[in-house]
Parts: structure tokens; C-alpha cells; sequence
């Protein structure tokens, strides 16, 4: 009885560790894109900054990986209800979800290079009508822009272009969209992979109703990235 139970005080023990470490990295994560957050608000007071609407792919990505949480939830509520099929299911279907947001993700970055914005560019290369497709701020302010020249928001009389100046700077917006959306996506990989062996260890049936600790952690991660995206979402929708 004795052994029993210091094996079992030993394996509870273990657990809480699994668990402190998983939000251990969870912490770690928000505190890297709280710095890369606030390095974007601070820099849009430094530099020209480019404003124009997100990917309508990125859009796409927000609804699938939002459906992604419920199948995971799903898989979580299954195997704690000893529903081995319903797991599977929730896994499957959480992959499936995985996978079609890394597309959408890339699809995004594709939309992203068409409207000349890429991970290194300059103002120059950007695609589109000023004004329409996209606005260049100067603290806060949209320049004004008549006959292909660009001049400074207080500059009514369009005395002084400065092209030179605003063509030469870097894309520091753009290049942020490739910052934030590849890490977040980095981060999503790395759940797949560890999605992957769930899923495979679910098909040979080790999960039960009282030992299912991996698929708890997962479903916690899982979550996480997807307020995680939430917020990088709403954040470059209306903090640019």
C-alpha cells in the first residue's frame, strides 16, 4: 500500500512539473511578442509608416484557427468522457484545421508580396493607388501625396516634396506582418508536430479517462495560440 501510494505521489508530482513547465513557455511566448508589440508602437513614431488593410487570407486564418480551438476542445472533453472515437475525431479534425491555417498563413504572405511588401522592402516597391490601397503616416499623420509627390502633412501648399526621403525608408510595417505572423506561425508548427504523436497515440488507444495528460497539454497550448493569434490579429488590424 506504502509503495502504491509514494508511486502515486511520485507520478502527481511529475504532472505538476509537465504542467509548470508548459506554462513556463507559454509565459516566455507572451513576453517576446509583448517586446515585439510594443517595439511596433514605438517605432511608428520614428518612421514612415505604411497603413493599409491586412490579407483577406489572414481574415480566413482568424476563422479556422477560432474552429480549431472547438474541435480541440472537443478531442479534451471526449477522452476525460472515456470517448476514444469522439477523441479521435476532435485530433483529426484539429490537425486538419492545423494544417489549412499554415496554408492560409503562406497564401497570406503571398497576398503580402503581390502588394510589394516583403520581410526586407523600402516604400518605393509598394504596389497600388495612394490613398486607396494603402497611406504613408509621418507621426501619425498621412502625408499628402498629388502628381506622384509626397509631402508632409502641414505642408497645405505642397511646397517641398520629399520623395527621396520617403522612398529611401524601409517598410518597417510590412516587415513587422512577416515578424509576427512567422513566429506565431513557428510556434503553431511546433504544436503540429506535437499534435502529430497525440494523434498517433490516440489511434493505438493510450489514452483513457484518468490518464490523458498529454492530450490536456495540447488542447492548453492549443488555446493559447489561438488567443495568441487572436490578439496579433486585432492588434495589426487596429494598432497600424
Amino acid at each position: 500500500m506504502d509503495n502504491t501510494e509514494a508511486a502515486e505521489g511520485r507520478a502527481a508530482q511529475v504532472e505538476r512539473s509537465k504542467v509548470m513547465l508548459l506554462w513556463f513557455g507559454i509565459i516566455s511566448i507572451c513576453m517576446m511578442f509583448a517586446g515585439l508589440t510594443s517595439a511596433y508602437v514605438v517605432l511608428q513614431a520614428d518612421h514612415f509608416w505604411v497603413q493599409a488593410d491586412l490579407p483577406t487570407m489572414f481574415w480566413i486564418s482568424t476563422g479556422v484557427i477560432i474552429l480549431s480551438s472547438l474541435t480541440v476542445w472537443y478531442a479534451a472533453r471526449s477522452v476525460q468522457k472515456g470517448d476514444a472515437k469522439g477523441l479521435r475525431i476532435g485530433l483529426w479534425a484539429t490537425l486538419a484545421l492545423g494544417l489549412m491555417f499554415t496554408l492560409t498563413q503562406y497564401l497570406g504572405w503571398k497576398e503580402l508580396q503581390t502588394e510589394g511588401k516583403y520581410f526586407v522592402s523600402h516604400v518605393s516597391d509598394l504596389k497600388g493607388n495612394y490613398g486607396t490601397d494603402y497611406q504613408i503616416l509621418m507621426q501619425g499623420k498621412p502625408l499628402l501625396h498629388s502628381e506622384g509627390n509626397f509631402y508632409k502633412p502641414d505642408d497645405i501648399a505642397l511646397e517641398q516634396p520629399i520623395n527621396d526621403r520617403v522612398n529611401g525608408s524601409f517598410n518597417v510595417s510590412g516587415s513587422f506582418l512577416f515578424i509576427l505572423s512567422g513566429l506565431h506561425l513557428a510556434h503553431l508548427l511546433g504544436g503540429l508536430a506535437y499534435l502529430i504523436y497525440v494523434v498517433v497515440r490516440a489511434v493505438k488507444g493510450a489514452y483513457t479517462a484518468s490518464d490523458n495528460l498529454q492530450v490536456r497539454q495540447m488542447g492548453t497550448y492549443w488555446h493559447f495560440l489561438d488567443l495568441l493569434w487572436l490578439y496579433l490579429f486585432l492588434f495589426l488590424q487596429f494598432i497600424r
